[in-house]
């Protein structure tokens, strides 16, 4: 019983890992898409935390970018599952004008 029960958990636990690189595949993916769609540079992806809310499991996916090749932002993604809930942008500074 006691080998049952381990290797349950074992299958549970290998299950959990599965999914979360699955995720994590699917954020890194989708942000790609995303900034070349918005004609930005992505410099890199990593899974921040994660939170319960409303009875559901998100993980927010923190990422680097760059929208003129010099500064470096952060954004940050929220997925519910393998669902995207919502990309937030910090406002974007232009570089100072070589005019002033």
């Amino acid at each position: 019983m006691t080998e049952l029960l381990a290797l349950l958990g074992l299958f549970l636990l290998a299950a959990g890992y599965w999914q979360v690189r699955r995720q994590s595949e699917f954020a890194r993916r989708w942000l790609e898409h995303y900034c070349r769609r918005q004609q930005f540079q992505l410099l890199s992806v990593y899974r921040y935390r994660y939170t319960w809310k409303r009875g559901r499991l998100l993980a927010q996916f923190k990422f680097e970018f760059s929208h003129d090749g010099l500064q470096r932002d952060e954004g940050s993604l929220w997925l519910g599952g393998l669902k995207v809930l919502d990309v937030s942008l910090p406002v974007l500074r232009e570089p100072p004008s070589p005019m002033l």
